[in-house]
């Protein structure tokens, strides 16, 4: 129920944090990957380490907020593979301070990267799995989609964004067999929060308001990632999975 051998996954972000791991876990169950992210040299170290330990997988340098270089990205993928079977959306960017604050165009590269993007990337593709009648499309949005977090405006609001598009994507191209859902990941120990992850009240704050007591791993978000791309999760679609802890409850 879990064999996704010989499927083709692009992955925006597939070279950092969440996004690393999704592509180390996809890649171990078989499939074959595209990186899709805007450092050349990372994407690229990152494609000969999976290469050398046996994997599949190539390159793609580009914005994702960039239409015809999503658009390139999308054709270099189906010209080298064949097709795309799935596609996960992690690309994304956070900047705190309070909201009084932010300036304009912090609030616009926030929200150009973490929703305008993943919908650009999500529309190119859908184009291509519309025509194949098939695909999973994985995005990851936030527990801030769920709960407000302080210092954090922008990012909640793109991440409720990416949330709610991935509902009503879901939604138009059922028609076509293609399942769209997201993942709302809590406290995960990534770039993200490596400033975080140095304040000694951090772990703290995490005591008191995480039932599970700890900060969650990126390896907490292999198992629904590769359910949600495989047989296992054909007949869930529209829905944000948390994998937070518990923190939203």
């Amino acid at each position: 129920m879990f064999d996704i051998k010989g499927q083709v996954a692009l992955i925006t972000g597939g070279n950092s944090g969440i996004g690393l791991s999704i592509t180390e876990t996809l890649i171990k169950a078989g499939a074959r990957i595209a990186i899709m992210n805007r450092n050349a040299s990372s994407g690229k170290a990152i494609v000969d380490q999976l290469s050398s330990q046996g994997g599949e997988a190539i390159s793609l340098p580009g914005d994702i907020t960039n239409p015809e270089e999503v658009k390139v990205a999308v054709e270099a993928t189906i010209t080298h593979y064949g097709n795309i079977d799935i596609l996960v959306n992690s690309a994304g960017i956070n900047i705190r301070k309070k909201a009084v604050d932010f300036e304009l165009s912090e609030w616009k590269k926030i929200l150009d990267i973490n929703l305008t993007g993943t919908f650009l990337v999500c529309q190119e593709v859908g184009r291509h799995m519309i025509n194949r009648r098939k695909g999973r499309i994985i995005n990851i949005s936030s527990v801030a989609a769920a709960i407000p977090l302080p210092d954090r405006a922008p990012y909640c609001a793109s991440k409720a964004g990416v949330t709610q598009l991935t509902k009503a994507l879901a939604l138009e191209w059922a028609p076509y067999g293609i399942n769209i859902n997201a993942v709302g990941p809590g406290f995960i120990n990534t770039p993200l929060i490596a400033e975080l992850m140095k304040d000694p009240s951090f772990q703290k704050k995490i005591e008191d308001t995480v039932p599970l007591k700890r900060v969650g791993e990126t390896a907490d978000l292999q198992g629904i990632v590769l359910t949600l791309c495989s047989k296992a999760g054909e007949y869930i679609t529209g829905q944000t999975i948390y994998i937070d802890g518990g923190l939203s409850l």
